[in-house]
């Protein structure tokens, strides 16, 4: 027989399941990414928020291999969708106000995820209890990375497709993603030919599924701030030069 004190925190975990929930579809769905990229994020990480509070062994184990598995699958549907329907940036200001507004959105679902894993933790039926809470918070991290990740892919694709018009390049969507990985994973003010390498997608996903909860806040790192500097990247670029060394081959590896 349950007592009411085994009875009591029943209700507050259902409450702050159906948060947690919440939090989760509003992080998949941020304020200036198209509705097509929140439902691609919603099919590759919306699982999450089911398992995440569920009972059962080895969950974190299997939540955490699939926030690293998602963004490939990701990059493949917004490389098209780049191509096809970019956003409207023309400038470096404009880049600045749409990802701002991005960072925003996510800081707010990450804040709401954090008090609903607060009221779950305080709920003595939660397996685990605070250091289970705990260890969810890193994995809504690395979920919050991912989309400040994808995020910050989908501004500079954009940008990179408009500048790619105004100047006559024609390029393919295969080539479209490595230029844009390279943009992201460059380090001075111009794009490193050398990040034109196919291994910079393995390495730029690995710096998304790789941050913990403080690193994927805006004031903990890069992420959120990427596309910003990569743009300005694509400013100083010889585009036409760059996509010469591109098919020439040499990077292709």
């Amino acid at each position: 027989m349950t007592s009411p004190s085994d009875a009591a925190p029943r209700p507050r975990l259902a409450r702050a399941r159906a948060a947690f929930a919440r939090g989760l579809r509003t992080l998949l769905s941020p304020d200036g990414l198209p509705t097509g990229a929140s439902v691609e994020l919603e099919a590759a990480l919306g699982d999450i928020g089911r398992q995440a509070l569920a009972p059962g062994p080895g969950r974190l184990r299997r939540i955490r291999a699939e926030v690293a598995a998602a963004p490939p699958r990701l990059l493949d549907w917004m490389s098209t969708q780049v191509v096809d329907h970019p956003a409207v940036l023309y400038d470096v200001a404009g880049v600045e106000e749409l990802s701002a507004r991005q960072n925003r959105s996510i800081g707010t679902a990450v804040g709401a995820l954090q008090l609903a894993l607060l009221g779950a933790a305080s709920a003595s039926t939660l397996e685990g209890g605070p250091i289970l809470a705990i260890a969810i918070d890193g994995v809504v991290g690395q979920v919050a990375a991912v989309v400040h990740g994808v995020c910050d892919w989908y501004n500079t694709g954009s940008f990179l497709v408009r500048r790619l018009d105004e100047l006559g390049l024609a390029v393919e969507v295969g080539e479209v993603r490595r230029l844009t990985n390279a943009a992201l994973m460059s380090k001075g003010k111009s794009v490193d030919e050398r990040m034109l390498a196919r291994s910079t997608e393995l390495r730029l996903i690995r710096r998304w599924s790789g941050h913990g909860l403080v690193d994927a806040l805006p004031f903990g790192s890069s992420l959120g701030k990427a596309s910003v500097r990569a743009v300005e990247r694509i400013d100083h670029t010889d585009l036409a030069r760059l996509i010469t060394v591109l098919r020439a081959g040499p990077t292709g590896r």
